[in-house]
């Protein structure tokens, strides 16, 4: 279900008043993923140490990773997942959680919320592939670092957007009242 779709269901609201804007949210969910990538390109204008630019990059993956995991993708989208490793038998589980009834997402955020957290795997992977080609395998042990953490972000979402309970709810109540059209 894209945008447009959910906005036919009413789960997005184009017009939220001002003051339900999250906008210091919006500016998070993005800082730490421009930060990371700017540390990344212009490195070299701080330090000439790597191992100074690995720690600080790895850090600001890291921040970003649990920012968009924990806060803004609750905040923004109204999605949240984790996973749990079973100590029986060692396998994992995959847990969503949906933003209840009844609580709608404004469209603008939620656009910028996907925008961001489709394009950043997209970038490090351009990037680990300059660093690879160009024979800088350290640059490319980053990069493999920050596609992991983004990566398992964009997945995350992904399975919750089309996992969760209420997007099968919202998608059977389209399907319902589309074909009670026809």
């Amino acid at each position: 279900m894209n945008v447009s779709e959910a906005e036919d269901l009413e789960l997005v609201d184009e017009e939220i008043p001002e003051e339900k804007n999250n906008k210091i949210t919006t500016i998070f969910h993005v800082l730490f993923k421009g930060a990371a990538l700017f540390m990344y390109v212009f490195a070299k204008w701080f330090t000439t140490n790597f191992v100074i630019t690995f720690v600080v990059v790895v850090l600001l993956v890291a921040f970003d990773f649990w920012t968009v995991k924990n806060v803004t993708g609750r905040i923004l989208v109204g999605l949240r997942w984790w996973n749990e490793v079973s100590e029986e038998d060692g396998t994992n589980k995959w847990i969503f959680e949906s933003r209840p009834d009844g609580k709608h997402v404004n469209a603008s955020e939620s656009r910028i919320f996907w925008l961001a957290l489709i394009l950043t795997p997209i970038i490090w992977i351009a990037f680990a592939l300059t660093a690879l080609f160009s024979f800088q395998f350290q640059w490319f042990i980053l990069c493999c670092v920050a596609v992991t953490l983004s990566g398992t972000n964009l997945w995350g979402y992904y399975k919750c957007r089309y996992d969760s309970s209420s997007a099968k709810r919202a998608l059977a109540n389209y399907a319902v009242g589309f074909m009670a059209s026809v």
